[in-house]
């Protein structure tokens, strides 16, 4: 049996800590089975691929807190006034 260790985390983040877990597991997986000479690349795809769902999950449930955050009357954020032009170059004349 594989050495464990026990962390500890938000409830709220398991599901996303089980995911990468089993994507990790799937690339040793997919590494191991994958014939030689193509083992970067079965294991680029598929980590480009589930990667980009991932993400795409991870992103939704962010979107998806700070909606409800938004719904249940939470503090706002501060607003911040824009910068003032800035000066890039030197005068426009020119000495000859």
């Amino acid at each position: 049996m594989k050495p464990t260790v026990t962390i500890e985390i938000p409830a709220a983040s398991e599901a996303l800590v089980r995911q990468l877990l089993a994507l990790h597991e799937e690339l040793e997986a997919l590494a191991l089975s994958a014939p030689d000479g193509s083992v970067l690349e079965a294991c680029e795809l598929a980590v480009v691929q589930k990667g980009r769902d991932l993400n795409k999950r991870i992103l939704e449930d962010a979107v998806a807190r700070r909606i409800e955050t938004a719904e249940k009357g939470g503090r706002r954020s501060a607003s911040v006034r824009a910068a003032g032009p800035k000066r890039i170059a030197g005068s426009a004349s020119v000495s000859s």
